[in-house]
């Protein structure tokens, strides 16, 4: 029975590598051993995996121990990940994807815990999309933006309102190359990876970008073929032209332009002071103008290849850097609920928040809790 378990578990584990492209060297050189034969034996089912082996590879190939272990494996909805411009190796976006994929399900996990709703409420508003266009895209920018009632200022709110009210879970990884995000829907819900490398304002811009994608989610032919694609360009372009409007609502921009002119000109600072009040991108603000006739568009691209303007932008944005964040605060808040409920051990919180035990008590505090206090109290209400 032992020997046909090892023999079911080393197939598991073979597959699990397998996905991510990975072979045997590499996998065993993460696990410090001094040959890939050991791990060899642990696949063909000749060598038991130890435990602590076997929480490594889990970590590896970003499953849970029980995925392996379980006597029979479930049949799990596929997630399929759409990418923008992945900038990546083959091996290094499968490794993203699979981060972003195990921080959904966990997510997933406490959500089924506390009996809270998990699948995303975003609405599909493209029915067809045979005759769909630049207008048909700025069109759906403004209707998303009056449903979900993003205001004057749409960055502002757009990823707190993504996530707090239609279940859309976020994440922030590092891409060590350029690439700008992707979104997936699968078993768990809906949910974006952003590259926590870009500015803010770029953060944004990908957001709503992603958003795109997951109103449309299966509309445009080869949007979503298999697990790992990209979208075609004309796809990207109306993501693109969507998030502008989204992010730049016509009417409130025309008032921030119009109350600034002078002779029919706008200095250079003030383009900038408009560009951060929505938080988008220079670049973004002054497409966004040619595209509501303020602009020539070679003239807009003269401007913006202008060292100085560049510098200027610098200058005035050198205190809107901020660190973006691995996990949002409801996900954090989630798994402490979990924890005060005891629906799960102090271990798996940490599991869930992926940092180590002695660290959890510094990392709950930087969110605001304090593990050693009972948070419990009620108030009645009218």
């Amino acid at each position: 029975m032992a020997h046909n378990f090892s023999v079911v578990l080393g197939a598991r584990l073979r597959k699990a590598r397998e996905s991510f492209g990975l072979t045997l060297q590499e996998v065993a050189g993460k696990l410090g051993f001094n040959n890939y034969q050991a791990l060899s034996s642990i696949e063909d089912g000749s060598r038991q995996v130890k435990a602590h082996e076997l929480a490594a590879l889990s970590k590896i190939y970003f499953k849970d121990i029980s995925y392996f272990i379980q006597e029979e494996q479930q049949e799990v909805q596929a997630e399929l990940v759409l990418w923008r411009n992945a900038g990546q190796d083959n091996k290094v976006r499968m490794e993203k994807e699979g981060e972003l994929v195990k921080y959904c399900r966990q997510y997933f996990e406490l959500e089924k815990k506390l009996g809270l709703p998990y699948q995303s409420l975003l609405r599909r508003y493209v029915d067809n999309t045979n005759d769909f266009s630049y207008f048909k895209a700025e069109e759906l920018a403004v209707e998303v933006s009056r449903d979900m009632q993003l205001g004057a200022r749409p960055a502002l709110c757009l990823e707190k309102i993504l996530e707090q009210k239609y279940n859309v879970k976020i994440l922030y990884l590092h891409f060590d190359k350029s690439g700008s995000g992707a979104c997936a829907v699968g078993g768990f819900g809906a949910a974006v990876l952003i590259n926590s490398r870009e500015t803010p304002w770029r953060r944004n811009y990908d957001l709503a970008h992603e958003l795109f994608h997951l109103i449309t989610w299966g509309m445009f032919p080869d949007q979503n073929a298999d697990a790992t694609c990209d979208a075609p360009e004309i796809i990207e372009e109306w993501a693109n032209t969507f998030a502008s409007v989204l992010l730049l609502p016509g009417d409130q921009v025309k008032v921030e332009v119009e109350k600034r002119l002078v002779n029919k000109k706008v200095e250079d600072i003030e383009l900038i002071k408009i560009a951060r009040e929505f938080a988008v991108s220079i670049d973004a603000l002054i497409w966004r103008l040619v595209n509501l006739r303020y602009i020539r568009s070679e003239d807009a691209e003269e401007w913006l290849n202008k060292p100085e303007i560049r510098a200027l932008d610098k200058l005035e944005r050198v205190t809107d850097k901020n660190r973006a964040p691995y996990i949002s605060e409801k996900y954090v808040g989630l798994a402490f609920d979990a924890y005060q409920k005891g629906m799960i051990s102090k271990g798996k919180l940490a599991e869930y928040l992926n940092i180590s035990r002695p660290a959890l008590e510094k990392e709950l505090k930087s969110y605001g809790y304090d593990i050693e206090e009972v948070y419990n109290g009620t108030l009645a209400l009218a």
